[in-house]
């Protein structure tokens, strides 16, 4: 049997935020007004924070809809950054480009497949009497089936469903952002399909980095209760989702260029 001459997970996760890091430094008129747009949806969210969690989770469809929408020219010059050696001299949220309407489509369609999560939560809670986040469990809560299936059983293979259908078209988005002869979903698919495992790691020690940020954040939150505290960490979440986008756009054009077969010289297949 051929050795295996791909580089490691780890290696390709390392080499992702490598890039990422050089391609937010080297289009800098990019990344600005990505971080800045960002930071006005974060504030967003931390304003309906302070609202019932009704509201909060009324607003989150919203939210990722917006940073998908902010992000999305970022992450495609990210990619063409590290396919093409391209650097993007100036932000441009163009809903009429044929590329970024592509692209943000099928952002806003893995989005919503995200979303379905949200299902098993509001038929435990409105169908089990299943308690809010933050709110206790009564007792004999582990002994009620019920409750088992829409609060553990159900979201987890759900959500295992949609992280294999997410890493299958992950390599989609770069052939998207340099215009592949054959950027459909049935291609990155189909190059991806023996890969997913690898992928699967790559993309989780490339999300490590970022739950450091997210603790950083809660702890500045918890250092007290003035506003300040609040702004400080919406600026650091903020900066984290740049980072993040910017991180997995490199990381999926390196399996790009390693797995899209069918992608490269394919006719498009939607």
């Amino acid at each position: 049997m051929a050795a295996d001459t791909q580089p490691s997970a780890f290696k390709i996760a390392l080499a992702g935020w490598r890039d990422a890091l050089r391609a937010v430094t080297a289009m800098m008129s990019v990344a600005g007004p990505a971080f800045l747009l960002t930071l006005m949806t974060e504030a967003v969210l931390q304003l309906f924070r302070s609202h019932s969690l009704a509201t909060e989770f009324a607003i989150l469809p919203l939210y990722w809809i917006a940073q998908g929408l902010v992000l999305t020219p970022l992450a495609i010059a990210v990619h063409r950054y590290v396919l093409l050696e391209e650097v993007t001299k100036h932000y441009a949220l163009d809903r009429s480009d044929h590329r970024f309407h592509r692209y943000f489509g099928f952002v806003v369609a893995l989005q919503a497949l995200w979303l379905t999560l949200w299902i098993w939560w509001m038929i435990g809670h409105f169908v089990f009497g299943v308690p809010m986040r933050g709110e206790p469990f009564p007792p004999g809560a582990g002994e009620n089936l019920g409750w088992i299936v829409v609060d553990l059983v159900g979201p987890l293979v759900t959500c295992f469903v949609i992280v294999r259908v997410t890493l299958s078209v992950a390599i989609l988005f770069p052939a998207l952002a340099i215009d592949s002869p054959g950027a459909g979903w049935r291609n990155a698919r189909d190059d991806s399909e023996e890969h997913i495992f690898r992928m699967f790691c790559a993309f989780a020690l490339g999300f490590v980095p970022t739950l450091l940020i997210d603790e950083i954040a809660d702890l500045i939150q918890q250092l007290g209760s003035h506003p300040a505290f609040d702004a400080i960490a919406v600026v650091w979440r903020a900066a984290k989702s740049v980072l993040i986008v910017s991180a997995f756009a490199a990381i999926a054009s390196t399996f790009y260029l390693a797995y899209g077969r069918r992608l490269k010289v394919d006719a498009p297949v939607a």
